[in-house]
């Protein structure tokens, strides 16, 4: 997920299914932040690791209006303060 964009997995099929989910998520025509446009994703970053089946970790970066705007408060007994 650190890797500069255009640098491409040195797997070919997983570089490939990189470029595919690249171009399939520019073609919903989100846009940045959600307004439209054809610029939905800059990069797609695949890492390949071994796991155990109870382990499954996906990390995404979203550039989101709303996530920069809105802050909440989780108190110590759960309670939420928007």
């Amino acid at each position: 997920l650190l890797r500069p964009i255009g640098n491409r997995n040195k797997n070919k099929t997983i570089a490939k299914l990189e470029i595919d989910l690249l171009e399939e998520i520019n073609d919903t025509g989100i846009g940045p932040m959600g307004l439209g446009g054809d610029t939905t994703a800059l990069d797609v970053h695949i890492e390949v690791a071994h796991r155990h089946p109870a382990s499954f970790p996906v990390g995404i970066a979203m550039q989101c209006w709303a996530n920069r705007r809105a802050s909440i408060i989780i108190t110590g007994d759960g309670e939420i303060i928007w």
